[in-house]
């Protein structure tokens, strides 16, 4: 008999190795001296911009920043999924090269070709297109490297802003899931996005290069 053909994707314990750019940005890996910088963005009531269209409700401190970042480059695909800092590459957004502006990652679901993508970034730089680029990037090496069939992206009905994200690289809106999460104490309905491989509009702001090893630490 012959053995089951191992499921898509990377091995459960693959580790990301592999960091991405596109025009502006650089996607790499975190580091706690990104962890202080970014803290103001999602803590607290200050935070709340961009916490508030986000399943997580914050960080405690900034030491919880810093254990995520830590699982950049030591979590397993299974159960952490793969994750990256978005930089300013040039320097022209942020006033220096390497700048960290936030964060995106893809996750595994419960089915073997698809997983789930989430992100945010810093508020001054919202409305520049920069998270259209970093989507892109990342969505095409879902498909092209990490072998998935699908990658899906939940967003709260109230997120305007987020709603008309998904489309942009070749998302389709496929439903309302209804009391699908709990946010800060309450159930919450989430929009439900799903991109093919072959919907991925690639010729949306995206990758330049991909390198293999880790970025800057």
């Amino acid at each position: 008999m012959s053995a089951a053909a191992p499921p898509p994707g990377p091995p459960p314990d693959a580790r990301n190795a592999t960091t991405l750019a596109t025009r502006r940005l650089e996607l790499s890996f975190g580091t706690p001296a990104d962890a202080a910088l970014l803290f103001p963005y999602v803590h607290g009531e200050a935070g709340r911009a961009v916490t508030d269209t986000l399943l997580w409700d914050g960080p405690a401190g900034v030491d919880e920043i810093a254990a995520f970042f830590r699982l950049h480059t030591e979590g397993t695909w299974v159960p952490h999924g793969f994750h990256w800092l978005l930089r300013d590459r040039t320097g022209a957004l942020a006033g220096y090269a390497g700048a960290p502006l936030g964060s995106i990652g893809v996750r595994p679901t419960d089915v073997p070709h698809r997983c789930d993508v989430g992100y945010w970034l810093a508020p001054p730089l919202w409305g520049r297109g920069l998270m259209t680029e970093a989507l892109g990037a990342v969505c095409a090496h879902a498909f092209d490297a990490l072998d998935m069939a699908k990658v899906e992206a939940t967003v709260f009905p109230e997120n305007t802003r987020g709603l008309a994200l998904p489309p942009r690289v070749g998302f389709r809106r496929e439903g309302l899931l209804r009391a699908h999460c709990v946010k800060r104490g309450r159930l919450q309905d989430v929009v439900l996005f799903g991109l093919l491989r072959d919907e991925l509009l690639r010729d949306a702001p995206g990758p330049t290069r991909a390198q293999r090893g880790r970025a800057r630490q």
